[in-house]
């Protein structure tokens, strides 16, 4: 896929949430759409932030009461609606933990996020949990906002023009601080386990 076929996609991405917001403020079911298309994404990026299924739970429902609360002002802003979502996610996320007095750990809540199997080869599954280890470990050494960037790419499935919504930069700001933050989860894991084979 080259990159003329990303920004495609991004921008029917975009204009389809546009006539969804549209949708929604008119007839409630499209609301259900919106939650549908978003919901996991959301779930998942929030239980990789704070590794509780429960809390997960609970703050994927706070972002879409709070989408809900909002739809009535909601302005359109160029941007997905999945870019709005994951900044409440990480604002409620956030407030969270202030007021929890907390602070995140980097334990993994691995009931909910076995890796699909392809194969009933039990080697491959020992191979990849033991990476996903490996890369726990690894993001662990991150700053937070490596962590969040590279969060909200692979794992909350943002793409850059997204990230940069979410973290109120430029494009290109978004885009070097994932290739830097990617580069130095890379130099961890080298540092840590050597390259891979």
């Amino acid at each position: 896929m080259d990159t003329g076929d990303v920004a495609v996609q991004s921008t029917d991405r975009v204009q389809e949430d546009q006539r969804l917001l549209e949708r929604a403020k008119g007839d409630p079911k499209v609301v259900g759409e919106i939650y549908d298309l978003y919901a996991d994404r959301i779930y998942g990026f929030l239980l990789k932030r704070c590794k509780h299924r429960e809390l997960a739970e609970d703050l994927t429902q706070r972002v879409f009461l709070k989408f809900i609360e909002a739809l009535p002002t909601l302005e359109w802003r160029g941007f997905t609606l999945g870019a709005w979502l994951y900044r409440v996610a990480s604002n409620a996320l956030t407030d969270h933990w202030r007021s929890a007095s907390t602070r995140m750990d980097m334990t993994i809540d691995t009931e909910e996020w076995d890796l699909p199997s392809q194969t009933d080869n039990p080697a491959w599954y020992a191979e990849c949990k033991f990476e996903e280890g490996k890369l726990v470990e690894c993001m662990k050494k991150l700053s937070a906002r490596d962590q969040l960037v590279v969060d909200l790419r692979y794992f909350g499935g943002l793409d850059v023009p997204e990230i940069a919504t979410q973290l109120d930069i430029s494009p290109n700001h978004a885009s070097v601080l994932l290739y830097r933050a990617v580069g130095r989860l890379r130099t961890h894991y080298v540092t840590l386990y050597g390259r891979p084979e």
